[in-house]
């Protein structure tokens, strides 16, 4: 699932620390096209020690913030599509859903288990 052409640099956090290694993820992109703006993925190893969340969306710099130092990949990429739910209903201007962190928890969760899923049989089935 994993391939060379999909690793991420991660940049220095705020407090100018070094993350040494590359993070390989087919689902987290450098960057992609929304309701036609460009929104970049970016890295901060400094984002859940000052600010205690995992990810973020930077609606006015138009990225999507994560902390890849305090969790594994899956935690990453499950904040990932948290951050991209909140940007989709920000461009489709749903505050009231937006704000809603219950709805856009079990909605990243709920696509992110399709994607990771893709092409997978169920359990018992055939």
């Amino acid at each position: 699932m994993h391939n060379a052409d999909k690793q991420l640099e991660l940049d220095k956090g705020n407090a100018g620390e070094e993350q040494g290694a590359a993070l390989t993820s087919q689902l987290i992109p450098k960057s992609f096209w929304l309701g036609g703006l460009q929104i970049e993925v970016q890295f901060d190893t400094t984002l859940c020690r000052n600010r205690k969340v995992l990810g973020e969306a930077r609606y006015p710099t138009q990225c999507i913030v994560l902390d890849p130092s305090v969790s594994g990949l899956q935690q990453l990429e499950q904040a990932y599509y948290h951050e991209l739910i909140h940007w989709i209903l920000f461009i489709m201007n749903e505050n009231d859903l937006r704000n809603n962190e219950k709805f856009v928890d079990l909605f990243a969760h709920f696509l992110y288990q399709a994607r990771v899923t893709e092409g997978r049989e169920v359990p018992g089935k055939r």
